[in-house]
């Protein structure tokens, strides 16, 4: 184990309604985390030693405790982000952002104006993220776009690009739509297989076109074939939840990836044990820890690459499948079909 990454579920509550959402965001859970439980719980993960907290949500910003939080993270070490939409901020937002030195603030840009809105749910918004963006280069903070890609918006794609070019976005995380949460009410828009191969053409070219940004291709893209060496600067080695990732709800649920939203990936409370526990314990995140190709389950199986791709990401497998091994979407089974 290699402890690097937390993305954690600050809150549920959210601002937007986006028709893309995972996790079905739009109020608190009942029972989320308290002020001091969330100060503790950022001592038990610099314990452990990861080396990076993402507050995520929800939208974080919603909570009035979440600087503190930040504040704390810092202190202790650990290199800071979040991921926003942006809606709530005031001045006074961006400018303990630009105090807190994050390695990056990561804004979602899902379309250009019209249909960013339309898919946030939120007139308005596209400008709202594009201000903040102009204020936060200002100040010299490092800002990352991240977009969810879906039949509406993968036609878009190179305007976003060029928009994003013009405002000096310093990153781009591009990643799929999976039908979990409000999405699996949405099946019209989830990528097929040909618009897949598409997106991940896009993803090549643009690291080649724009080198000055770094574009980064989630896990949820790939694996192997032809555009593997263009899709990101090493090797797809398989999933890393569990193993380098791990992701908490704003209840303290532990998973080890935030995206796999499955009960599957439940692996305990950090209310009911530490979160060193949890962590430490061999009965945990088995599905990667303990991954041999007798687990690939089915295109997956008979795999070549079987044993470093471990079946792709497991948060598609669980959103398409409900099963580990068998994430749907494949550069290498699509070229060979």
């Amino acid at each position: 184990m290699d402890p690097k990454e937390i993305v954690w579920e600050y809150t549920l509550k959210c601002n937007s309604k986006c028709l893309h959402c995972g996790s079905d965001a739009l109020s608190s859970r009942d029972n989320e985390l308290s002020s001091d439980e969330v100060l503790n719980l950022v001592d038990q993960i610099a314990e452990i030693g990861f080396k990076r907290i993402v507050l995520a949500g929800g939208e974080p910003t919603l909570r009035k405790d979440w600087q503190d939080t930040a504040f704390k993270i810092k202190d202790k070490g650990i290199d800071f982000g979040i991921i926003s939409n942006a809606l709530a901020w005031k001045s006074e937002i961006i400018d303990n952002l630009a105090t807190l030195d994050p390695y990056a603030v990561g804004l979602s840009v899902d379309g250009e104006r019209e249909l960013h809105d339309y898919i946030r749910g939120v007139p308005g918004s596209h400008e709202k993220v594009f201000s903040s963006v102009k204020q936060l280069k200002a100040k010299g903070v490092t800002v990352c776009a991240v977009t969810a890609v879906n039949k509406k918006n993968l036609l878009e794609l190179p305007q976003i690009r060029n928009r994003l070019i013009i405002y000096g976005i310093d990153a781009w995380q591009l990643q799929t739509a999976s039908p979990m949460g409000r999405m699996a009410d949405n099946m019209d828009l989830v990528l097929n297989a040909d618009d897949y191969y598409q997106f991940a053409k896009f993803i090549v070219e643009t690291r080649e076109k724009v080198p000055h940004m770094n574009i980064a291709a989630g896990d949820c893209v790939g694996y192997f074939g032809s555009l593997e060496k263009g899709l990101r600067d090493q090797e797809w080695q398989g999933c890393m939840a569990g193993i380098q990732g791990m992701g908490i709800d704003s209840d303290g649920t532990v998973r080890g990836c935030l995206s796999i939203r499955s009960d599957k990936a439940k692996e305990g409370n950090v209310r009911d044990s530490s979160l060193k526990e949890i962590w430490e314990d061999s009965r945990k995140f088995k599905y990667n820890r303990e991954f041999n190709v007798n687990n690939l389950k089915g295109d997956c199986t008979d795999c070549d690459y079987g044993i470093k791709c471990k079946g792709g990401c497991q948060s598609q497998s669980t959103a398409f499948f409900d099963e580990f091994h068998n994430a749907p979407y494949c550069i290498e089974r699509y070229e060979k079909r």
